[in-house]
């Protein structure tokens, strides 16, 4: 039993040490949040087929416990900038890598931590952003998808664009353009991260047409005072 225990203290300092969110982005953090789709593990920076979280909703989980009301996001770091016109490339935030931004593809806000079973409780239904699996552009290099486990301070007001259902679409345009160092300014870094680099050369679900709306430069997230 001390050898077991002594092999799972090594796995968890192992972990710790590992970044879990892509070497060169900013937030980043180095503690581990534990996702599964279905029976199946994500380890930090693997590479999966598109159809697994395409089709099978993450369930996160985590051994050390969170006290505290949190946020669940899953954000494609990998958007190319090709996608936009040049007047829109001007206001896009800043992905992984250089050409590169973010879409949004869930924003679940109101999670709390089961500290007996490890797993994240929350509304799936009320999510201001529902789940919507990766769709990498056909042709492209894989996609870096980070999940991130945000603190959500208890004056957090959600933004406006997700109160007017705008990211309840998961092909909505609202989506692209999601600022991450906005969102750790508001509500504080990010506390764990895991990610998956995703390719599909064929994809017929993914984006190929320039976005037709105006992108916003950052999310508007406010804290009420």
């Amino acid at each position: 039993m001390q050898f077991k225990n002594s092999l799972i203290a090594s796995a968890a300092l192992v972990a710790s040490a590992m970044a879990q969110s892509p070497a060169g982005f900013s937030p980043s953090t180095k503690t581990p949040l534990g996702i599964k789709f279905g029976n199946t593990i994500l380890f930090p920076n693997e590479t999966l087929p598109q159809s697994l979280p395409d089709t099978v909703t993450p369930t996160p989980y985590s051994a050390i416990p969170y006290l505290s009301k949190y946020m669940l996001l899953l954000v494609d770091l990998s958007i190319p900038e090709y996608f936009f016109t040049d007047e829109q490339i001007a206001t896009l935030v800043h992905g992984l890598g250089a050409g590169r931004t973010t879409r949004l593809h869930w924003w679940q806000t109101n999670v709390t931590h089961n500290i007996l079973d490890g797993s994240f409780k929350y509304d799936s239904g009320a999510a201001l952003a529902p789940y919507a699996g990766p769709q990498p552009p056909a042709g492209d290099s894989a996609h870096d998808y980070v999940f991130w486990l945000f603190p959500q301070p208890s004056n957090f007001v959600a933004p406006a664009a997700a109160l007017a259902g705008e990211f309840d679409d998961p092909s909505s345009d609202a989506r692209f353009n999601f600022s991450l160092p906005a969102l750790a300014k508001q509500v504080g870094n990010p506390i764990a991260a895991n990610y998956m680099r995703v390719e599909n050369a064929a994809n017929p679900g993914a984006v190929t047409t320039v976005p037709a709306v105006a992108l916003p430069t950052s999310i508007s997230v406010s804290i009420s005072l």
